[in-house]
């Protein structure tokens, strides 16, 4: 890999321990630029105290973004293509007019430079695409909690303005709408949650009859050879799943031809196929759409009626634990609707246990 491609996928992929560190410190010095352009708007004599600190602050994130900016156009392959892109301009906005400001570069009102400060915060999109690298639920969700604040602290501001609706009472109908979606997603989490038993009993029966079925010699190996492929099958990524699991219904019509002809059957059988219908349909079958989508929406409109109408640092630190907890809620229950993605951005996975035990005995015989 050339020295180029090292560099953009340090920025672009934060894979390893160091990357990922940067990441997380880029996301950290956006959180605070909202802070930072609440205080100069809501807060201004605390600002004025502070200001030789929230100027260095300032300078430090002109530098660090700046130098990225640059390293991005200087290591990406194709320059115009980035400097011209979506993100390429909302790169240039949050460090440009902020530097002609800082050397005195003609007068720029102090309005347009919080509103350019502001170009920060859709940085934050780019930490979306990148969630999968920054580890687990909270690593997720970090993204979008920047969002949340990015918002919020827009919001803040602007509940100075003497335009701005102020909402009252809104205690009971937040409350009830929140009981409501609580449901919704507690109703998912119990569905999903016996799914995922259910998928494990599965497969500790088809264990249970192959050692039986498995006494037949003239079986045996097919019985080890079709196990194999069902755990690969039942491992596969995502974008394969559909193949492999049609693969695995015509080998098990296969097997039972053999099963057939080796006198194998009765009530063991049976159930043995029962079951294996029964898993291959579940490891393709997910939510209905209907519902999910339904969940998602009421989930993101209560996040944003939160974020729009409760004022102040109340609004500020209720935005973010509606974000953290339903918000890590939904990712953790939506993954365990996928309960064989046994990805790494997996959570929550069935365990094959009785079937890895299963081959891998079959395998040293």
């Amino acid at each position: 890999m050339s020295s180029d491609n090292r560099v953009i996928g340090f920025l672009e992929n934060p894979s390893t321990k160091t990357s990922r560190i940067f990441s997380t410190f880029l996301l950290l010095l956006i959180y605070l630029t909202v802070f930072q352009v609440v205080a100069e708007v809501r807060y201004n004599s605390f600002y004025t105290e502070n200001i030789q600190y929230f100027r260095f602050f300032e300078l430090f994130v002109l530098f660090v973004f700046g130098v990225e900016y640059i390293t991005r156009v200087i290591f990406t392959p194709n320059r115009l293509k980035y400097i011209f892109s979506f993100y390429g301009i909302v790169d240039a906005l949050a460090v440009i007019p902020s530097f002609l400001g800082v050397i005195g570069f003609g007068v720029v009102d102090l309005l347009w430079m919080r509103a350019v400060k502001i170009f920060r915060l859709v940085r934050v999109l780019k930490f979306v695409r990148l969630r999968s690298s920054l580890g687990g639920v909270t690593g997720r969700l970090l993204p979008y909690i920047a969002v949340a604040i990015a918002f919020k602290g827009i919001t803040v501001m602007l509940e100075g303005k003497g335009w701005w609706i102020e909402i009252k009472h809104l205690n009971v109908i937040v409350g009830v709408v929140g009981f409501t979606l609580a449901v919704l997603l507690g109703t998912k989490l119990n569905v999903v949650n016996g799914r995922i038993y259910a998928i494990e009993d599965a497969v500790c029966r088809i264990v249970g009859a192959m050692r039986d079925m498995q006494n037949n010699a003239a079986i045996k190996q097919d019985l080890a050879d079709w196990s194999k492929q069902l755990e690969i099958a039942l491992k596969s990524s995502e974008d394969k799943k559909n193949e492999k699991v049609s693969d695995m219904r015509n080998r098990t019509d296969l097997l039972e031809e053999k099963l057939e002809v080796a006198n194998v059957g009765g009530p063991n059988t049976a159930g043995f196929h029962r079951d294996v219908a029964y898993l291959l349909h579940r490891a393709t079958a997910t939510t209905p759409e209907a519902y999910e989508q339904f969940l998602k929406y009421v989930t993101m409109v209560y996040a944003l009626v939160v974020i729009f109408v409760v004022p102040g640092l109340t609004g500020l630190l209720m935005s973010v634990l509606i974000v953290y907890s339903l918000g890590g809620m939904y990712f953790l229950i939506d993954d365990m609707d996928k309960p064989l993605d046994y990805g790494d951005n997996s959570f929550v996975d069935v365990r094959l246990d009785a079937l890895e035990f299963y081959n891998n005995k079959n395998s040293k015989l």
